[in-house]
């Protein structure tokens, strides 16, 4: 009998999450892109299709990507007809991308790798608006959507389901917790993430590494339908549920029993969580979070994702060569509260993909059969809006060198790589000089702004402060290796002192 290979992907999510910089609108637009996976798809099915969705039939249904196998010739007809348009209606600006492959028992394994290369094919297609405004219609100002009067404002229909009061916006956070949130105490502000004295905060998006490999291996290692749903079943299932724990445990790692309580004896919420994650699924994740905590929040995750994912595939005997884990890579945009949210986490994606290709280069890898975890970071220092490779070249370079852009860190040691430990060590010895003056932070920042200008006066002044601090126990320039890092190329010293301020700010 022939069965049907059904996938769906969902396009835009970034766009529609970030085309706004109000809080509260992301994080609505977060919570709708999540429930399509979380509830959308087998509420659909159940009410439009009359299919109660089959669990032992799902490939995939994670992070806004579903493949599931449907039985029934009607069903699926009734699910490729009206499911685009019912998430259009749901989530107004999100398109779905669909395909559907017909085979015969025996066939899944050929079946996933169609449907796979069809998706990719629909995805390049453009998709026709579902909003198609005539010149003298009145506009959204902030968002340009065909817009209507809401309240005396005019919003387009996308804002209004991003902000409509029906919408339950803790269920993605609960998630990211692991415990049940009141509404109360999660921020819909950016200022209530920063605080009223600052404005920096940080966007993280890590991404896991060698999945495709994996699957494609797992695939080929399997013989029978029956054994290749069951191990694609098990795999997204245990992938999901890895790093949703990595997230909670990196949650805790930064949020102590003492800030819980504040937060939970909060009269009116005045004390929020400061972060809100955005995408929590498959082996993504995406979060806002406030300057100071996003470095050792990223650590965590990177770790515990490692760990948790050998937890769950223990029993996974379809990995390549034995490796039963997965590493992650992550990238870390430090931006301030007024800065375009779709460019900082386009930044986010970009470091992320920095700190990939350094982790699978053959000089890192070597023997290995997993990429190492890894994490790059950028603090944006103006209004300018370019790649990457441009910003750090006109920030990070000196005379067509790099001498200051040390990224990515790698989680565990890797021989002529940069290390999380590395400048761990040295934010240590620098906080002791926190608030001296004359030998502390200023001196070193300095210099950094020097060598950019002048490089022989640069050179004095680094002279000086060997000078200065040669007779004293205190030494920064002995305590921070100055003599090795004035010369490096590149050295952390701009990382670290960056890094150094984010947490000053808030604990002074």
């Amino acid at each position: 009998m022939s069965k049907y290979l059904y996938g769906a992907s969902v396009q835009g999510i970034q766009s529609f999450i970030f085309k706004t910089n109000k809080l509260k609108e992301i994080v609505g637009a977060s919570q709708l892109v999540d429930n399509i996976n979380e509830k959308e798809f087998a509420a659909f099915c159940e009410n439009m299709a009359k299919h109660k969705v089959i669990e032992n039939n799902i490939i995939l249904n994670a992070a806004g990507n579903i493949k599931y196998i449907v039985e029934d010739k009607t069903v699926l007809e009734k699910i490729v007809k009206y499911f685009p348009k019912h998430i259009t209606n749901y989530a107004p600006g999100i398109t779905i991308s669909q395909a559907v492959v017909k085979y015969e028992e025996g066939g899944l394994k050929k079946a996933i790798e169609d449907l796979e290369q069809k998706l990719k094919t629909q995805r390049n297609k453009p998709q026709m608006p579902t909003e198609i405004g005539f010149m003298g219609l009145e506009r959204a100002r902030r968002t340009g959507g065909v817009g209507f009067y809401e309240n005396g404002e005019v919003i387009d229909k996308a804002t209004k389901a991003k902000t409509n009061d029906d919408l339950k916006t803790t269920d993605l956070f609960e998630k990211f917790t692991g415990e049940s949130i009141k509404a109360i105490d999660v921020a819909l502000d950016l200022k209530e993430l920063t605080g009223k004295e600052h404005s920096w905060l940080a966007i993280i998006h890590a991404d896991g590494n060698g999945l495709g490999n994996i699957l494609q291996n797992m695939a080929g290692n399997i013989s029978t339908d029956k054994d290749i749903l069951n191990a694609y079943n098990s795999f997204s299932k245990n992938l999901e549920q890895a790093t949703k724990e990595a997230a909670q445990e990196a949650f805790y790692s930064v949020i102590d029993e003492e800030q819980l309580g504040k937060i939970a004896k909060s009269q009116n919420g005045k004390i929020k969580y400061p972060m809100r994650p955005v995408v929590l699924g498959g082996d993504d994740l995406t979060i806002i979070i406030r300057a100071d905590l996003a470095f050792d929040f990223t650590i965590a995750f990177l770790k515990a994702f490692e760990e948790k994912t050998k937890k769950h595939f223990a029993d996974i005997e379809v990995l390549k060569n034995g490796v039963n884990y997965l590493t992650a890579c992550a990238g870390i945009a430090y931006i301030k509260d007024s800065y375009p949210f779709h460019y900082g986490v386009h930044l986010a994606e970009e470091l992320t993909k920095e700190a990939k290709k350094v982790s699978k280069s053959d000089k890192v890898m070597g023997n290995k059969e997993m990429p190492p975890a890894s994490l790059a970071f950028y603090k944006v220092q103006s209004s300018f809006t370019e790649n990457l490779d441009n910003m750090v070249k006109r920030t990070h370079y000196i005379n067509g060198k790099n001498k200051f852009f040390a990224s990515p860190y790698f989680i565990d040691k890797i021989e002529g790589q940069s290390s999380v430990d590395e400048l761990n060590k040295l934010m240590a010895e620098l906080n002791k000089y926190a608030n001296n003056k004359t030998k502390g932070v200023s001196k070193i920042r300095q210099w950094i702004t020097e060598l950019h200008k002048n490089q022989a006066k640069a050179k004095l002044m680094m002279d000086r402060i060997e000078e200065v601090n040669a007779s004293h126990d205190d030494n920064i320039y002995k305590d921070l290796t100055l003599k090795n890092e004035k010369d490096k190329e590149p050295t952390i010293l701009m990382d670290l002192i960056d890094l150094h301020n984010f947490n000053y700010m808030y604990k002074k």
